[in-house]
């Protein structure tokens, strides 16, 4: 019965601080994780570009989102952003350099592989769910797949 009351209390004693100790979420909900940019559509000729093959990533975690490209072809870019009333607001691109430290943007023509055409845009959110992403910015919708 000893044994049991230490075994017991253990348990518990485990179960509290389990609880106690919540995970720190980001509240950003579905859009956390990895997404996988497979295509742009632009909106001014209807044009749409299948970049299924492409390794471009967009990250998200917490406040901060990574521009990525796999190959390695693109220097990665940072962005804040916030998103509200289904509007994805990318601001303060930084050039990622772990190496040398993070410098700020400045010219945009780098974030063009990435779908994105200014330093401070604008995305509304046309869907989003566990799977898909689409945003739309003034020129271009971007699809996406959840890796």
């Amino acid at each position: 019965m000893k044994n049991f009351c230490g075994n017991f209390i253990v348990i518990l004693f485990t179960c509290v601080l389990m609880y106690s100790c919540e995970l720190e979420t980001s509240g950003n909900g579905k859009l956390d994780g990895m997404w996988h940019l497979i295509s742009v559509d632009t909106l001014k000729t209807s044009g749409v570009n299948n970049i299924s093959h492409d390794m471009i990533y967009w990250s998200f975690q917490n406040k901060l989102l990574e521009l990525d490209d796999k190959t390695g072809a693109n220097n990665s870019v940072l962005f804040r952003f916030k998103m509200s009333d289904g509007v994805l607001k990318l601001y303060s691109p930084y050039i990622y350099d772990r190496e040398n430290g993070d410098r700020p943007l400045t010219n945009i023509i780098m974030l063009s592989p990435f779908g994105v055409n200014e330093l401070n845009e604008d995305f509304i959110v046309e869907g989003l769910d566990g799977g898909k992403m689409i945003l739309r910015s003034d020129r271009l919708r971007l699809k996406f797949k959840k890796m």
